[in-house]
C-alpha cells in the first residue's frame, strides 16, 4: 500500500521554534524553527519514505472561526518576530525539499488537510498519514486509511493514532471528538464548551448519546423533573449552554469542503538533490544537517583515531612534549582536561580547544553511573581492563566508542556546544578563585560557637529536658507530643488532617513560628550550626594562609547536568539571614572592582510553564504575578487577595513539589498534612494546571516506553527501573523522570550563560556559579555597561515560551549587595 503524507507545516514550525534553542544563521537571522523543520524532513526521507507528500500553512488573515466567534484563540500571545520571519521562510524551505504546499485565506492548515483527506481517501491502496502537533485532526482518523502522527516530545519522537489509539485516549470514536470538545471545550483555542463539564463527563455523555445533537434531542424530549434526580442539575446546565456547546463543536469541526485543485501525481515524493540542500543548509549555518547528508563525522570532522587532526593527551608529560601542537586547531582528546589545563597553566602553557574529554563523554552517555574513572569506563564501554603503561592504547578505542554513542543518542549538541566549551570556563574560574577576608570568618566562627551554646541552653529550658537537637525523631516527640505544637493550627484550618504527622524540617516548622517560642530558637540553632560546620570552618581550612579561595567545580556532579562544587562546597552557601550575610561579607572584590550577582528568577517554574504548555501558568509569568500566591488561590478556591501566608507557603511547596515529582506521601510529610488532604491538594492543583498534569503523564509514558527522557537540548537520563518488578523503584523513577527535563534544561541554560559571559573581556571575571546565580568581579569603570550586557545575555541565551528574568545586585562584598537597575 502506498502512503500519502500530509504535513501541518504551521504546527511543526511552531513546535520546532519552542522545542529548540534560538539558532542563528551566519548573517544573524533566526533559524531554530527552520532547523527543526529541516531535521524532520530529512528523517521523513530516510525512515518513512512516503510515496506522496504535501504540506499546508495557516494564513495571517482572520478565519471563518474568528468571524463566528470573535474570542477564538484570543488568549494566545502574538507570535514573536523571530518566529514570523521563519514561517515566511519555511515556504522556501519546502521548495528546496520539493514539497507542494497549500494555503488559503479564511482557513487553517488543518482545514486544508481535511479537504485533502476527503479528496484522496477513496483512492484504493493508499494510506494517508497526517503529521501534525494539532490533535484536532484526530477527528479525521479512519482505520487502515487515515492515521495521525504527532510529536510526542520535542520534535524527534512521535506517536501514531489509529482508531484504537483514539479510543484508548478519549473513550470515543474519532468522529465524536468535535462533540467532545463541544462539551468539554478546549482552553488552548479558547473554545468555551459547557461551563463545568470536564473530560470524563463529556466522554460519559457521548458514550451514551453518541453525538451532541442526539444528546440535546433526548434532553428536550421530556421535562427536567422527569430525569433521575442525580442528573437534573447536569442536564439543566447542558440546556442552559446549548448554543455555546453547538458553537464550540462548530469551531472544532474541520471544513472538508474546500476546493483544493491537485492530483495525486503532482504530490509524488522525490528525494531532493544533495547539492541543492547542502548549499541551502550552508547559507543557514546548519552544519550538523550537512553532516547527516554527507555522512561526515562530527568533532572537527574526525570520527576515527586514525585522523591526523586528533591529538591524544594521556598525561601532562604528553602535553609538554607536544607543546607546539596544544595550541593548534587539532582536537585535543584526553581524560579530565580541566585538571590538565590548570596544571599546564602553572608552566605558562595553554591548552586550546577544541576538546574531547573522555570522562565527560562517558558521564553524558550514562549520567547515573557512580564511577567515571578511566578504568571503569574502559571496563564498561570497551570491555578492556586498564594497564597504566598501555593507557595510550585505550584512548583511541574509548574515543571511537564515545563518538559513535554520542551520535547514536543525539548528544552531540550538548557535548560540543555546552559541555566542552565549559571546560575552559571552569578551569579559569578555579584558577582565578575569589578574594576572601579570613579575619571576618575567624570572628564569625567564634561568635557562632558562643551563639550555638546559648541557643541550646534556651531550647532545653523551654522543652523542660535535654535531648539531641540534631535528631528529628527526638525533636518531633518534644515539639508535637510533649509541647502539643500544631494543634491550634489544625483546629483553625480545616485542610489540616486530624491524623497528620508533622515534619520537623525548617520548611514545615515555619508554619508554627507563632505557636511557641521554641520554634524560632530551633530554627536559629539549625542555621547557626549549619553555617559554622558546613561553611565557615571548611572555608577557613581550605583558604589556609592565602587570600583567594579556590573551590573545585564538578562538571559531572549531578545526573541532571547541574554543577556542584567541593573543597569547599560553595554551591549551597546560604543567603538572606543575618548570619549568612556576615558569611557572605567575607567574599570581597579586589580594589577597583565590584562584585555583581546575576540570579535567574524562578527559572525552573518558568521552564515548567514553557515545556508543559500550561496556559494558566504561562499567563501568570507574562503578567508577572506572584506564582506561589496564584497556586494557593487556585487550590484553596479563594480570591487572590484572600491568600494567607500559610496558604502561600503551601502553594510554594506544591509548585516546587510538582517540579521534583513529589507524591502525596512526600507532600504530606513536607507540609504536615494527612495523606488524604495532601492527595486532595495535589488533585486540585492538577485540575487547575491541567497542562502540567498532561505533560507529566506524557513524560512518564516516554520513560516507560523508551527507558529514558530528554530535555529540549537532547540531554538524556536513563530510567531502566521502570521495568523493575519493585513498585517503589518504579515510583522513584517516575518521580525523577518528570524532574529531569526541567532541572536538565535549567542546568544547560546556566552553563550556556557561563560560556557566553566568560567572553566579555579582561575587566569581567566570572567567579562562582551557585545554583541559578552567577557571581562576577567587574571593573568599576565598565560596571554599568557590563551589567546590562550580562543581564541581556542571560535573559536571551535560550528562548522559552515565557520570558526569563534575571535579578541583578552589586556591591563591594557578597553580603552587602544592593539591587541594581541602572542602565536597564
Amino acid at each position: 500500500m502506498k502512503t500519502l503524507l500530509l504535513i501541518d507545516a504551521n504546527s511543526l514550525i511552531h513546535r520546532s521554534f519552542h522545542a529548540l534553542p534560538p539558532f542563528t544563521a551566519p548573517n544573524g537571522e533566526p533559524t531554530g524553527a527552520l532547523y527543526g523543520l529541516s531535521s524532520i524532513f530529512l528523517k521523513i526521507i530516510k525512515e518513512k519514505k512516503p510515496d506522496y507528500w504535501a504540506a499546508a500553512f495557516d494564513r495571517p488573515e482572520p478565519t471563518f472561526r474568528k468571524e463566528i466567534f470573535k474570542d477564538y484563540k484570543i488568549q494566545r500571545p502574538k507570535a514573536p518576530d523571530e518566529l514570523i520571519s521563519q514561517i515566511i521562510k519555511a515556504r522556501e524551505l519546502l521548495g528546496k525539499f520539493g514539497i507542494r504546499f497549500f494555503e488559503q485565506p479564511g482557513f487553517e492548515a488543518d482545514d486544508l488537510i481535511a479537504a485533502l483527506v476527503k479528496r484522496f481517501e477513496p483512492e484504493k491502496n493508499l494510506k494517508i498519514v497526517i503529521l501534525t502537533g494539532d490533535l484536532d485532526t484526530l477527528q479525521l482518523v479512519v482505520d487502515d486509511k487515515v492515521a495521525v502522527e504527532t510529536p510526542k516530545k520535542g520534535i524527534s519522537e512521535t506517536v501514531v493514532y489509529d482508531e484504537k489509539a483514539v479510543r484508548e485516549r478519549y473513550s470515543l470514536n474519532p468522529e465524536q471528538l468535535p462533540d467532545y470538545k463541544g462539551l468539554a471545550g478546549d482552553s488552548s483555542d479558547n473554545i468555551p464548551g459547557v461551563l463545568g463539564i470536564g473530560p470524563k463527563t463529556a466522554s460519559r455523555l457521548l458514550g451514551e448519546y453518541h453525538s451532541l445533537e442526539n444528546l440535546y434531542q433526548n434532553l428536550k424530549a421530556k421535562k427536567i423533573k422527569d430525569f433521575p434526580e442525580k442528573d437534573r442539575k447536569l442536564f439543566q446546565k447542558l440546556l442552559d449552554y446549548e448554543n455555546q456547546a453547538l458553537l464550540s463543536k462548530k469551531l472544532v469541526l474541520l471544513n472538508q469542503d474546500i476546493n483544493v485543485p491537485v492530483s495525486l501525481e503532482e504530490l509524488i515524493c522525490q528525494e531532493p538533490a544533495d547539492s541543492l540542500l547542502l548549499d541551502y543548509f550552508g547559507q543557514l549555518g546548519f552544519k550538523s544537517l550537512i553532516v547527516r547528508i554527507t555522512g561526515q563525522k562530527f568533532v572537527a570532522e574526525a570520527a576515527s583515531s586514525k585522523q591526523t587532526d586528533v591529538l591524544f593527551l594521556v598525561s601532562q608529560e604528553d602535553a609538554i612534549r607536544e607543546k607546539q601542537k596544544i595550541t593548534s586547531s587539532k582536537l585535543k582528546v584526553g581524560f579530565d582536561l580541566k585538571s590538565l589545563i590548570k596544571e599546564l597553566k602553572k608552566d605558562n602553557l595553554e591548552l586550546a580547544g577544541p576538546f574531547f574529554d573522555l570522562k565527560i563523554a562517558g558521564w553524558l552517555l550514562d549520567p547515573d553511573q557512580k564511577d567515571c574513572s578511566l578504568a571503569a569506563l574502559s571496563r564498561r564501554f570497551i570491555k578492556r581492563p586498564i594497564q597504566e603503561p598501555k593507557e595510550i592504547e585505550l584512548f583511541p578505542l574509548l574515543f571511537d566508542y564515545s563518538v559513535k554513542k554520542l551520535r547514536e543518542f543525539e548528544l552531540v549538541k550538548v557535548f560540543e556546544e555546552i559541555e566542552m566549551p565549559l571546560i575552559g570556563v571552569l578551569a579559569a574560574m578555579e584558577t582565578r578563585g575569589v578574594k576572601v577576608d579570613r579575619s571576618i570568618l575567624v570572628n564569625l566562627n567564634e561568635e557562632l560557637a558562643a551563639e550555638i551554646k546559648s541557643l541550646e541552653e534556651k531550647i532545653y529550658q523551654l522543652a523542660g529536658l535535654v535531648f539531641n537537637l540534631n535528631s528529628p525523631k527526638q525533636l518531633g516527640e518534644v515539639l508535637f507530643e510533649k509541647l502539643k505544637i500544631g494543634q491550634s493550627l489544625a483546629s483553625k484550618q480545616s485542610w489540616y488532617g486530624g491524623d497528620r504527622k508533622f515534619s520537623t524540617d525548617a520548611h514545615h516548622l515555619m508554619v508554627f513560628k507563632e505557636e511557641h517560642p521554641i520554634i524560632n530558637l530551633i530554627l536559629e540553632y539549625r542555621e547557626a550550626f549549619k553555617i559554622k560546620s558546613g561553611f565557615v570552618v571548611p572555608i577557613i581550612d581550605y583558604l589556609g594562609d592565602g587570600s583567594r579561595l579556590h573551590t573545585t567545580f564538578n562538571q559531572i556532579g549531578a545526573v541532571t547536568g547541574r554543577l556542584s562544587s567541593e573543597k569547599p562546597n560553595l554551591q549551597n552557601i546560604p543567603a538572606g539571614s543575618r548570619r549568612a550575610s556576615v558569611l557572605r561579607r567575607a567574599f570581597e572584590a579586589e580594589p577597583g572592582f565590584s562584585l555583581a550577582a546575576f540570579d535567574y528568577s524562578q527559572i525552573e517554574l518558568r521552564i515548567l510553564a514553557s515545556i508543559s504548555g500550561d496556559e494558566k501558568l504561562q499567563q501568570a509569568f507574562f503578567e508577572n504575578q506572584d506564582i506561589h500566591k496564584l497556586t494557593a488561590s487556585q487550590v484553596f478556591n479563594v480570591r487572590f487577595d484572600e491568600v494567607t501566608p500559610v496558604m502561600r507557603q503551601l502553594g510554594k511547596t506544591l509548585n516546587f513539589g510538582v517540579i521534583y515529582g513529589m507524591g502525596a506521601n512526600a507532600f504530606a510529610r513536607t507540609a504536615g498534612l494527612s495523606k488524604e488532604k495532601a492527595e486532595d491538594f495535589i488533585e486540585e492543583y492538577f485540575s487547575d494546571f491541567s497542562g502540567v498534569k498532561a505533560w507529566q503523564e506524557e513524560t512518564r509514558l516516554q520513560a516507560r516506553d523508551l527507558g529514558y527522557v530528554k530535555n529540549l537540548n537532547g540531554r538524556r537520563r536513563w530510567f531502566l527501573e521502570m521495568a523493575s518488578p519493585a513498585s517503589y523503584l518504579q515510583f522513584e523513577a517516575e518521580r525523577a523522570a518528570v524532574n529531569m527535563p526541567v532541572q536538565g534544561l535549567a542546568a544547560d541554560i546556566i552553563k550556556m550563560a557561563m560560556i557566553k559571559t566568560s567572553q566579555l573581556g579582561e575587566g569581567v571575571k566570572l567567579l562562582l556559579s551557585i545554583h541559578d546565580e552567577l557571581l562576577f568581579e567587574i571593573k568599576d569603570d565598565i560596571l554599568e555597561e557590563t551589567a546590562g550586557s550580562i543581564k541581556k545575555i542571560m535573559e536571551e541565551i535560550y528562548q522559552l515560551t515565557v520570558p526569563m528574568k534575571v535579578d541583578v545586585k552589586i556591591g563591594k562584598n557578597w553580603g552587602e549587595l544592593k539591587d541594581y537597575r541602572r542602565g536597564f
